[in-house]
């Protein structure tokens, strides 16, 4: 069992990778965050998942070219707007979504590592969401942290964001072998970040 999520030794492992290799974890949690937390109910939920969408497509593809970084300010403009409008509370989980794209987009233009790590903590608190929302677990109880950690959805996030970590370490998004690579990982979170 993974013991919990430890944002200081992530962003130290991230400090260490190059700046594609962020970018592409980045992408790459941003892109759990849609495609496991990114449904909703409300209309606000909604839409910010047609908007979350493009700006993780255009993180991915800001590996494979090197684009103006004034090209992301749209997105992030978009993003801004749909978070800051939340004023009820009503994207719920979604919010974790949008914030992991918003992060996402600001790695996307130098591959700064504080901005990656944020992506995984916003899974990592999407994840958190959920069990809590769904398991019906009394946070006045002394167990509670422990129960949220060991739930399946909460293990499968944790494993899944260290695997990715791992992926994309491992492979250098540089030259032509850039865009299987790029496929390689996008196919590990397809398949449901290993659970």
């Amino acid at each position: 069992m993974i013991s919990g999520y430890d944002g200081d030794a992530l962003l130290s492992e991230l400090e260490a990778l190059s700046d594609s290799q962020r970018v592409a974890f980045a992408a790459a949690c941003a892109e759990a965050l849609l495609t496991y937390f990114g449904s909703g109910s409300t209309a606000s939920a909604a839409m910010g998942a047609a908007k979350c969408a493009p700006a993780v497509a255009f993180c991915w593809g800001s590996i494979e070219s090197s684009g103006s970084p004034e090209a992301v300010d749209p997105f992030l403009a978009e993003l801004e707007e749909i978070l800051s409008e939340d004023e009820e509370g009503e994207l719920g989980v979604m919010e974790h979504v949008i914030a992991g794209a918003y992060y996402a987009l600001e790695c996307s233009k130098a591959g700064d590592a504080g901005q990656a790590e944020l992506v995984a903590k916003n899974l990592y608190e999407a994840a958190d969401y959920l069990v809590l929302e769904d398991s019906g677990i009394d946070l006045a109880d002394p167990n509670s942290g422990r129960e949220i950690l060991a739930s399946d959805l909460m293990q499968r996030t944790l494993s899944g964001i260290a695997h990715i970590r791992d992926l994309v370490a491992a492979r250098t998004f540089r030259g032509d072998d850039r865009p299987v690579e790029i496929s390689q990982v996008r196919e590990f979170v397809g398949r449901g970040l290993g659970g």
